[in-house]
């Protein structure tokens, strides 16, 4: 058990402190408070209700892998790889299959029949009980994942930015009802230290390898130390934010157009500040719950299609160039979806 934010930092820390003949890891952890984790690429003051997060005293923090807004507690054990690249699946649908498979294992072991959910998640009688992230970050790649023994839907449903009450009484009602835990499942819980002895088993078995107890090296307390340090400021938890002036569609002058748009993929919620000038994208700002690789990658995607006309083709070549140019990694996420994301601000 640790404190909420080194939940978050050993991971991040340990990849960047990772030299050549530093071995693969498998971290095991769970946090001591409950907080908020947003993904890398979304938006903070788009996503959590900063007012209730503040009114019961829970922080919240930016990750660096892909993925939506979370709630954590000491009810979920954390699972994180931080593996030499070469270590783990170039592709990174195969990296989530390879993830998971010990998670899933882990859960039948108990009686629960859990599932790979394509792209990145565990589900178990059409409910969702993991959900898992991916990047590249320093040296290393990093997958984190979580097992649930419980959860508190209805915090959950208080920490999202939500239009109205109403919209947040249907956020409830979906997470009754297409969310699992272990708890809701099994009725009573197992025991943690099995659930984590049975789990390190189901990783050797996955990966081909013995996994040995290790300790933290020097350097790698020292960049958590660090890290804990910069997770907590202003500059790191505010950046990707949506530009405060864009509603749904605001008209600026004759043929400017300032647009708010949301898209629903297999790989996420896709979001997008779109400022259109005429029939071209004068300007875009992405932001979502989706994994995407190089994640630096993102921001060349958005100043690629200024100035693009916007058309289903025009948007659409100009995405599988860059797609192929980068080797762009989206997984649950094409470039016909991204076309179609874009071209809702001429509906």
């Amino acid at each position: 058990m640790v404190s909420y934010l080194r939940s978050q930092t050993i991971y991040h820390a340990l990849a960047y402190a990772k030299e050549p003949e530093t071995p693969d890891t498998v971290v095991l952890d769970i946090p001591a408070e409950p907080y908020v984790c947003i993904g890398f690429h979304q938006s903070l003051e788009t996503e959590v209700d900063l007012s209730f997060c503040k009114s019961q005293g829970i922080p919240v923090v930016r990750r660096e892998t892909g993925g939506g807004t979370v709630y954590l507690d000491s009810g979920q054990l954390f699972a994180q790889w931080v593996f030499e690249p070469n270590h783990l699946p170039r592709k990174i649908d195969s990296r989530f299959q390879l993830f998971i498979k010990p998670l899933v294992e882990t859960y039948k072991f108990f009686g629960i029949r859990a599932h790979y959910h394509p792209p990145n998640d565990v589900h178990v009688r059409n409910r969702k009980i993991t959900g898992t992230g991916a990047a590249a970050i320093g040296q290393a790649e990093v997958v984190t994942g979580n097992f649930l023994f419980d959860f508190n839907n209805e915090v959950m449903a208080k920490v999202l930015k939500v239009p109205d009450e109403s919209f947040r009484e249907k956020v409830l009602d979906s997470l009754d009802k297409y969310m699992a835990t272990m708890k809701r499942e099994l009725g009573t819980l197992p025991g943690l230290e099995e659930v984590k002895g049975i789990y390190i088993k189901k990783c050797s078995e996955a990966l081909g390898r013995k996994l040995v107890p290790g300790a933290f090296t020097d350097e790698e307390v020292r960049a958590m130390e660090r890290l804990d340090k910069k997770f907590l400021t202003e500059e790191w938890l505010g950046q990707y934010q949506m530009p405060e002036n864009i509603s749904r569609r605001v008209k600026i002058h004759a043929g400017v157009w300032l647009h708010e748009t949301g898209y629903e993929t297999e790989g996420g919620v896709i979001r997008m500040a779109i400022r259109t000038k005429g029939n071209l994208l004068d300007h875009l700002s992405i932001t979502g719950d989706f994994s995407f690789k190089p994640e630096a990658r993102l921001r060349g995607l958005e100043k690629l299609l200024r100035n693009v006309e916007l058309s289903e083709n025009s948007l659409k070549e100009a995405i599988e160039a860059f797609y192929e140019l980068h080797e762009i990694d989206s997984p649950g996420i094409v470039a016909e979806d991204w076309v179609k994301a874009i071209l809702q601000v001429k509906n």
